[in-house]
């Protein structure tokens, strides 16, 4: 079981085996020399009907960390803010100037993650080595400048489901979603849209994981940098990503692709009611049954 360290839960802190449920309240103003500027679970929270907001971490989780069972609802994620990772929540901790913390469990329904920042990875969500499901959540106006404005995931499984992430921003890569280092994530029911990237995949970048998407869109992302490709999804070293009933439009890049993006000997399969159109400048790259 992991163990917080000295400086984490500036605002509330759930020790290991602990349980806190944090109704109707706010979380204000708190900052944290560890992880989690608002709030640190280590054990069982659930926030509902509740404000997390202008927290700070100087390691992971802006407005929440978790390394438990963490559930929240009807409640609102903004404006926090972290140096490493996950602006608005941190599920784990990468060990980059700190200690490795594996993520647990985070169910986020009915919410709103919005206008968090960090100069690393994560400006709204990060996940790492955890567990992680949005559902009928927005992820908005978030920024990370490394990668995965809106979303990023590493070793860790991630479900969308009739969710939006919508105008995030990185300098880096995937500016709505970020899933790295054999992640799995499915999206279902869910639009990525309006987001951008500096570098690659300004709505889904996907390295050496598998993504699964149904019945979503990838549309009116914008990768803007002078060598940037892959507007709508760039996907590389292996990862596969299969789109069932989705539509990959309005995309642009400043090199071709502005669609998809797929590195040879990595795999991108289209189903029959899939679309990708209307991209700038080219629909496709290594795309089978894509019309560049």
């Amino acid at each position: 079981m992991e163990e917080p360290g000295t400086n984490d839960g500036a605002g509330v802190l759930v020790q290991p085996g602990g349980r806190a449920e944090i109704l109707d309240s706010e979380l204000l103003y708190n900052q944290s020399g560890g992880n989690g500027g608002g709030l640190a679970n280590f054990g069982s929270t659930r926030l509902s009907k509740a404000t997390v907001a202008h927290n700070t971490a100087f390691f992971y989780g802006g407005g929440i960390f978790n390394a438990g069972v963490l559930q929240v609802d009807e409640s609102k994620i903004k404006d926090n803010t972290a140096v490493f990772g996950g602006g608005g929540i941190a599920n784990g901790a990468a060990g980059i100037f700190t200690e490795d913390v594996d993520g647990g469990s985070v169910w986020v329904y009915k919410s709103e993650i919005s206008d968090n920042e960090t100069l690393g990875f994560g400006g709204g969500v990060l996940d790492v080595e955890g567990t992680t499901t949005l559902h009928e959540t927005t992820v908005r106006d978030n920024t990370a400048v490394l990668a995965g404005g809106g979303v990023a995931v590493a070793d860790s499984q991630l479900t969308l489901k009739q969710a939006t992430v919508a105008e995030n921003s990185t300098a880096g890569v995937g500016g709505g979603v970020a899933v790295v280092f054999d992640s799995t994530a499915t999206i279902e029911d869910s639009a990525i849209r309006d987001n951008t990237a500096g570098f690659f995949g300004a709505g889904l970048f996907n390295e050496d994981s598998v993504i699964t998407l149904r019945d979503s869109e990838v549309v009116g992302n914008r990768a803007v940098g002078p060598l940037a490709r892959g507007g709508g999804i760039y996907n590389t070293d292996g990862g596969r990503v299969s789109l069932s009933r989705t539509k990959v439009a309005h995309n642009f890049a400043t090199l071709p692709p502005g669609g998809i993006f797929n590195q040879l000997g990595s795999t991108v399969t289209l189903d029959d009611e899939s679309a990708v159109t209307a991209n700038r400048p080219t629909n496709c790259e290594n795309v089978p049954d894509c019309f560049a």
